[in-house]
């Protein structure tokens, strides 16, 4: 696993995030279509969330042991197509938290130079309703595909990492990623 983490020692149920979906399905939630660098826009939709709107945002954030960190959290909404292979370059990676059902039929997928993917990170359902949140190297040309159409689209909460992925992978490793263990974690 060069490209991503599954944190599968922390596992977290819906329901810490229920202000955050209420928020996202409301008439002041402003979705955002996806720009590249180049000001192209793609086919994913993103709506930025303010951290010290949600209280369990700024305690991920606080408890988050990194050296170079901001707060920048968004949800992103992949559409039922899936999302075609990308860099992203203003950022390094991202902590990712599953947040709808159906990502069991669908994976992120990372590609070398030549379109070969050389890893998959598949996201399971969750299990007795527990969620496992995971982290990405977006700088890694990567894609969303569905193995099956799903119901709906799938939506994940995410916090962009402004570190160098290996260094936020060896903390993962070593059970450093964060200082005290939000009280979302189960």
């Amino acid at each position: 696993m060069f490209y991503h983490r599954k944190l599968s020692k922390y596992k977290y149920k819906l329901d810490s995030f229920k202000e955050i979906l209420a928020f996202a399905s409301s008439s002041a939630a402003q979705w955002k279509k996806g720009i590249d660098q180049n000001g192209v826009v793609w086919n994913i939709e993103e709506l930025p969330l303010e951290y010290s709107s949600f209280s369990v945002l700024k305690e991920i954030y606080e408890a988050l042991n990194l050296n170079f960190k901001r707060p920048s959290f968004f949800l992103s909404r992949v559409p039922l197509s899936g999302l075609g292979n990308h860099v992203d370059h203003r950022k390094w990676g991202n902590l990712g938290f599953p947040l709808t059902s159906g990502f069991g039929l669908s994976k992120i997928n990372f590609h070398d130079p030549f379109n070969q993917i050389v890893e998959e990170l598949v996201i399971n359902e969750p299990i007795n309703g527990q969620y496992i949140p995971f982290i990405i190297n977006t700088r890694m040309t990567h894609s969303v595909v569905y193995e099956q159409q799903p119901v709906r689209e799938r939506i994940t909460l995410m916090h962009d990492l402004f570190e160098w992925p290996g260094h936020i992978f060896e903390k993962v490793d070593n059970g450093t990623l964060f200082k005290s263990d939000p009280s979302i974690f189960i």
